[in-house]
Parts: C-alpha cells; structure tokens; sequence
C-alpha cells in the first residue's frame, strides 16, 4: 500500500542523510535532501485521505499512483547508493528524476487541496489516532444452551468412542464455541488427553498426527519432536499416535473438518476402548455430519436480542448503550443477519467512532443491507471494517497473509518482521516491540485477530486469523500489491507485489515465474522440502533487493557465501534443524536487525557476527558459542540461548534486555563464575535464563536491579542461600525453576519475592515446600508440574489474596488434593491435570495438613 511504502522511503532517507560515509557526493546529498522533503508533504496527504479516498476515483488513482511512484523510487535510489550496475556519471540524473516525479505529484495533490468543497480534504498535518486500550471478549453470547447440550454429549451416554459434529456456515461461531467447550472445566477435569487440530484448506493426514503427538510431548524434547517430524512415515506416525492414546480418555478437536473423504485416513489412528473418549468436529458442510455416531449439532443464528446483546458488549465495552442510540443500534444488530463473527466486527469498528446518531447512520450506509444474504453481508461488513482501519493497523493487519490457512502465528516473530518494515517506528514512549504489540492488541480489540495462546505472565504468545478474514487480508494486498500469496492452486505471479510467502511447491512456483521486485520472501510450504543450491540461485538472482527472508517448513543444509549480496537484508530466520554452519560472510550483512536461527542445531557463530551494528534480536538453539569480541554490539537488545566467555559478557554486549546462557557440558568451572560474576554490568537486564548449570558453583550473590523475570533449568540450587538472594530482588515479577537441582525442602523466607506474580515449579525433586510469613504477597499464577514427590505445601498460600489461578499438572495426588482444599477457603481458580480419578480414596496426611511453616 501507498502508506507503507511512502513512510518506508522517508525512514531510508533520513537513514542515508545521517549517515555521511553513504553519500560520496554533495550534489547527491542535494537531490536526496529534496526528494525527502516532496516525500514529507505526500506523506502528509497520505494521511489526510485517508478517510475520503474510496469516494472519489480522482483520490483513489493519484494514491495508485503515489504507490507506483514511490515503488520505483525506492529501486532507483537503492541503485544509486549502493553504487552497482550504474555508472556514477548516471547517478546525479536519476535522482534528478525522481524528484521531478515527486514534484508532478505535489502538483496533483495541491489541486485536490484547492478543491476542497468537493474532496473535502484539508492541508495540514492529520492527527494521530488515539492508541485504544485492548479488551479481552472472554463471554460468549448465546451459546450457554448449545456449551450446555454439547458438554453432555461429550461427557455423558454411550462409552464407545463417539464422534460429535457442530455443522455451521462461516462466521456462525462454530469455533468459539467448539473453544468454549475445550476449556470447560467440566471437560478438563472428563478427559486426561486433549488435542485441537485445525483442519486448512490444504490439509496433510501426516499433518495431523504430527500436531496431536507434539501436543502430548513436553515442549523441552525438542530433539524428539523433530526426529519425528522429520524422519517416521505417515504409518509410522498413526501408529505412534494410536499407540499414544490407548488407555487414555482423550477428546480430539478437528476444527473446520471440510471434504468427507479425509476421514476414511483418519479413524483408524483412533483407539476405540470403550472408556468414553470423543471426537468433535466442526464443519461448514453438512455431508460431514454423516461421519458422526450422534445426532449433529446444527448452529443457527443469534436471535435479535442476543444479537443486540453481543453488539452492545462490543460497542460499549460493559458500559451502557445511551437511550437514544439504542433503537439504532438494534436495527443495525439485526441487519446481521444473527452471524456473530459479522457481529463482532462491526461492533469494534462502532466502538471506535463517535456515539451519535449521526456517525452511527453514516457509517452504517456502506453496507448494502438489501442484499439479505448472511454470507454476503459479512464479506461486505468485513471490507468495511478494513476500510475505517486506521493506517498503522492496515499495514499490521495485511501481514497475517504471510502465513498459511490456520498457521498458529509467533507473536514475537510477527513483531520482529513488521518491525524490521518500519511499519513501527521508535517512540518517544516507548521501545518499537512495544508498539508493535499495542497495535496487535488493537486488532484483536477490533475482533479481526484471535488470541491462540499466552506467556506465562498473561502476555501475548501466539495468535490466528479467521479464514474469512485471512481472505480479506489476501485480497486486499493484491490490490495494493502488498503482499503475493503463491500456493499450489495459485501459482502465476500477476502483481508482482512488494512481499511474496510461498505456501505451495517451490520448483512449480520457480517454473511459472521469473524475475520479481520482491523485497520480502517466506517460505511457507506445507510439505517439508529441500532447499537446495539450485533454489538459492534463485533466489540470489530474483531478489537482489531482500530485506526480509524466512525459511519456515523446508530443510536447509547451507546458506552460500553469496548471501553477502543481500546487503539490505534486515531480518533472517531459519528454522531447519539441518542447518550445523553460518559462513562468515554473514558479517558483511550490515543492516541485519533480526537474526532468528532457532530450530537449528548450530554449534556456533562466526566471528563476522561481531561486525552486524545494527543487530538488535539474535535468536539461537544453545548451546552455541560465541566468538571472542571485537567491538561491542551496542544496539543488540535481544541474545538467546548461547554459550557465553567472561570476556564477551563484560565488554560485548552492554545494553541487553534479554539474555539466555546455556552453558557447555564441557565448560569449566572457573569459566561459568566468571560469566555469572558478569551479570551484574547488564544494567538493562529484564529477563535473563540460565541453563545447564548443575554441576557447577553456585549462583551469584546479586542480580541486574532491573531484572523482572529468570528461568532456571537444570541449574545447581542451594536454597538456603540462592532463594534469599532470589528473593530479594524488588523487581522481579516471573520466577521458573525447571529441573534445577536442589534439597527436598524447598523454602521461601519471611517477606522475600515482594512482587512476585508468576512462579513455575517443574520437574523438582522437592518433597516439602515451606513459606514464611509476608513472602510472596502479590503472587497470582502458581505452576506445579512433573513434582512427582511434593506431599507438603505452605499453608500460608491461603493467605496469599490475590491468587488467581493454579495448575498442578502430572503432580503428587497429594498436592492437588491438599489445592483443593486451599482453594475453598481462597478461591482461586484451579486445574489438576491429568484428572484424578478416585478423589474420595486418597486422603490428606496429617504431614499435609494443619501444620504451621516451621521457622527459617
């Protein structure tokens, strides 16, 4: 879009005339000066239109055109700088020409201003659009009743395996409430095994069985999870699945199920053991439903007043409807026809207008009611509701079209990518990610985005996109010619536009196309596939101009040396595990922000690495090790999980946020005191994760002040002295202890963890847990996972007042019973997995129980 690519230009340009060493010339430095400042006045246009632009053909072309212009400027200035394939001689007139391009259409502009009775648009800088606060839509309207039937179908009746169906058209809800359902407590606390699976357009059987054993492995087991993904066959992998879930109760979600015959390949990897276990399916097409043992479930529409009730909770965000836009705001609820998703959508966008009567009316003329089609006028409610995007979240939003149909979308890769764009630039308030994520919480406070997961703390870790909106943003960017999606039913590249994700087979891509302008690439395929030479060729050739490259589902033995000549390249990932080397030439990549190699197996980094400036995100699989320092990375913000030496952790690395050491298996013992001793000149330190640390000295005595969260795996503990210096840290709000090695008595002492929020034990040899009075007071998320030993916790929990949820997953008996009885008293929220299913034979000891926390 004309936007992204305008202030894209702008932000290069200030970058080049900061920096003296690009320009060789003083003459070029003029044509620059005067290219940035036509580029500043379209800018501002860009943005005084952008409310009117579909309203008038004359504004929609000159921003067409402004997008072109701009496009072709960028290439030719990228030219000029980098000094290739032109002579000098050249130099001084393209630029000339550019900016007479610049200059023609400030001449176009300055005539809609001058005619502005009937553009209506002013000149003048537009104001920016008030950051919203996100809201979390946590209730479900109208689906108590069908939650109600459903959970009884799942959990009641017939102890052979059954397979239940919710039949709806897109957008009805079938999702939410399938979701709704899965994370009933009742469900939770029926089945000890649960999966979902969503079920894209181009599905894959192996695909499937790979998603729900990987669902049943412990995240740590990494190297398990790709051999399997990797090297079983698809026989291979039902068996292992069949064999996964025998003796088990589970509950499997196949989630927007779409052609009949896909079940045939499916039933068989399904134990049926006549203990109760489900199947639930959700589908648009009713020929599903004869897959079902039980009745389906066929989901209607809202009725007008619960469709009033998920508008108004939208629009008005718990607050109440004014009297006199409420008969309004009913017409407008059952115009949609009782589809929630349409709902939904059209709620967040009048929850970011003005309530009165007269924005309401207008707005709502957009729609073409009349047309009475459910599935119509969502597609029409949908644009729409793109249309009154502000810009930023126009860019934002466009993005998700990079990943493939029900791909479960990083947060923070998706951060790093729009970042490296500049569709977020630095504030004043604030760093970039930072940004980046309120504008994300925007979307989803718009219900475009879905929440899929979260962090430990609450925050934001994965997130999906409807299909019918992934649909809108896809067709969208080919307008615009933001983004190119190839899959193995689209192949031809008609737009050439300035992104391409490749979601299908790469030879047949590479045989239907040729050169492109391309300066964002992602490899999104459904089968895994071999990168070879003969693709980075390819890809060398066609897209001199990168300055984004992700290689997502594909096996890469190498990267070439000639990946130097991707000089604009800002952000690198690759997840292949094939990957074991990086060359040196990497170095010579100077404007990489982002490099992301976790999911490789490297062994460690050239010392080119050391030349990156700009580098502010490294991502690696540790343990990898580091080359000695040379100059230090002052802008590197982000380093996780590497083998560090003393010399680099004093010297190299003087602003990081965020730091993960995993520590050798051969390093020695005076190394690791010396790194740790370190610590402590990372000022800016927030997060920090120690690895692999069990058979060395202990801890250190003190901490970076500012840090806020540490992870401890397979780390050596003394408690006695590690939690006193833990727990003295003021600012520290997230502690993990995961298979660390320590006593059988875990103790926290008198007053310590003053802000702690989250705390994860796992894996822990500890029997008793013991707590003195004031510790822990603002603790709200306790995980107790894989302590297979624990029998005592601290009574004094049920002192703690604002704990809010607990999980004991894979524990002791003892420990969830003794939870259960805390949580009558605090009423927290509480979830024992897997279920226990003989509670009323399993009774408290007295060691459990009634005891006071013995002094520390």
């Amino acid at each position: 879009m004309a936007d992204a690519i305008v202030t894209d230009l702008l932000q290069y340009l200030s970058k080049v005339l900061t920096q003296e060493s690009i320009l060789y010339d003083d003459a070029l430095e003029e044509e620059v000066n005067s290219i940035h400042s036509e580029l500043i006045l379209i800018n501002i246009f860009l943005k005084n239109s952008e409310e009117k632009r579909n309203e008038h053909e004359i504004v929609k072309e000159l921003v067409r055109k402004i997008r072109d212009v701009a496009y072709k400027a960028r290439r030719d200035i990228d030219a000029v700088i980098q000094d290739i394939a032109i002579p000098r001689s050249e130099h001084r007139m393209i630029l000339h020409n550019v900016e007479g391009d610049m200059e023609d259409l400030n001449i176009e502009i300055n005539e809609i201003y001058d005619n502005i009775e009937k553009y209506g648009i002013e000149s003048g800088e537009a104001s920016a659009d008030a950051t919203m606060e996100a809201q979390y839509e946590r209730d479900v309207v109208g689906f108590d009743d069908h939650s109600t039937t459903l959970v009884s179908q799942l959990t009641e009746g017939n102890l052979k395996l059954d397979v239940v169906s919710i039949i709806g058209m897109g957008g009805s809800g079938k999702t939410t409430l399938a979701r709704k359902i899965y994370n009933d407590s009742v469900i939770k606390s029926h089945f000890n095994c649960r999966a979902w699976v969503y079920i894209s357009q181009n599905f894959r059987t192996r695909e499937l069985f790979l998603k729900i054993l990987k669902s049943e492995m412990p995240k740590s087991d990494e190297l398990t999870r790709k051999k399997l993904f990797k090297y079983l066959s698809e026989d291979e992998l039902k068996k292992k699945l069949f064999n996964c879930l025998q003796g088990r109760r589970y509950l499997i979600v196949l989630d927007d199920f779409r052609r009949a015959e896909y079940w045939n390949g499916l039933r068989s990897a399904f134990p049926d053991e006549s203990n109760g276990s489900r199947i639930l399916i959700t589908s648009r097409i009713k020929e599903i439903a004869l897959h079902a043992s039980l009745t389906p479930y066929f989901l209607g529409f809202l009725s007008k007043d619960q469709s009033w009730k998920l508008f108004s909770k939208k629009v008005f965000r718990g607050g109440k409807c004014p009297f006199k836009l409420e008969t309004l705001g009913r017409k407008i609820a059952e115009e949609c026809c009782g589809l929630p998703l349409s709902i939904v959508v059209l709620g967040g966008l009048f929850a970011g207008i003005e309530k009165t009567h007269l924005a309401w009316s207008r707005l709502i003329r957009s729609v073409n009611w009349q047309l009475n089609e459910a599935d119509t006028i969502c597609k029409d409610i949908l644009a729409l509701t793109y249309t009154f995007l502000p810009w930023r979240l126009k860019k934002c939003f466009l993005y998700f079209g990079v990943y493939p149909e029900g791909f479960e979308i990083p947060v923070r890769q998706l951060m790093h990518l729009s970042i490296t764009k500049d569709f977020i630039q630095d504030t004043f308030h604030g760093l970039r990610v930072d940004v980046a994520e309120i504008y994300l919480k925007e979307l989803i406070n718009r219900s475009l985005i879905q929440v899929a997961s979260r962090r430990t703390d609450g925050g934001l870790k994965t997130c999906r996109i409807h299909a019918l909106l992934r649909d809108l943003c896809i067709s969208e960017s080919s307008k615009v010619k933001f983004l190119e999606v190839s899959t193995d039913v689209n192949l031809l590249s008609v737009n050439k536009s300035y992104r391409l994700s490749i979601q299908g087979s790469l030879d047949s891509y590479i045989s239907s196309n040729s050169s492109h302008p391309s300066r964002s690439l992602f490899f999104h395929g459904l089968d895994t596939y071999d990168f070879n030479p003969n693709h980075w060729n390819w890809v060398l050739k066609n897209f001199k101009w990168l300055e984004s490259l992700h290689f997502g589902c594909v096996n890469l033995y190498s990267i070439p040396t000639r990946i130097e000549d991707l000089i604009h390249l800002r952000y690198l990932g690759i997840e292949s595990d094939a990957l074991k080397v990086v060359p040196a030439s990497i170095g010579n990549l100077i404007n990489l922000e982002t490099l992301d190699f976790r999911g490789t197996f490297l062994n460690y980094l050239p010392e080119g690495i050391w030349k990156l400036r700009y580098l502010r995100n490294l991502y690696v699989s540790g343990p990898v090790s580091l080359p000695n320092h040379l100059d230090p990375l002052e802008n590197l913000c982000v380093l996780s999980t590497v083998s560090l030496n003393q010399q680099t952790a004093s010297r190299g690395i003087p602003n990081l946020t965020k730091l993960g050491i995993w520590f050798a298996s051969d390093e020695n013992n005076s190394e690791v005191v010396d790194v740790l001793k370190c610590l402590n000149d990372l000022i800016y330190l927030q997060t920090l994760k120690i690895i692999n640390c069990s058979e060395r000295p202990s801890l250190p005595i003190s901490f970076p002040p500012a840090i806020t969260k540490i992870t401890l795996r397979h780390v050596r503990i003394k408690v006695r002295r590690d939690m006193k210096v833990l727990g003295k840290l003021l600012n520290l709000k997230i502690l993990k202890l995961q298979s660390c090695l320590l006593s059988s008595q875990l103790y926290v002492f008198a007053g310590s963890f003053p802000r702690l929020q989250v705390l994860k034990l796992e894996n822990l040899p500890i029997r008793k847990w013991k707590q003195r009075r004031g510790a822990m007071p603002c603790l709200k998320h306790l995980v107790i996972k894989r302590c297979i030993e624990l029998i005592m916790l601290p009574s004094r929990l049920q002192s703690l007042a604002v704990l809010q949820n607990v999980q004991v997953l894979w524990s002791t008996s003892e420990s969830a019973l003794m939870l259960q009885k805390l949580q009558m008293n605090v009423g927290f929220q509480l979830l024992i997995y897997p279920p226990p299913y003989n509670d009323s034979n399993i009774k408290l000891s007295k060691e459990m129980v009634g005891r006071k926390d013995e002094g520390l």
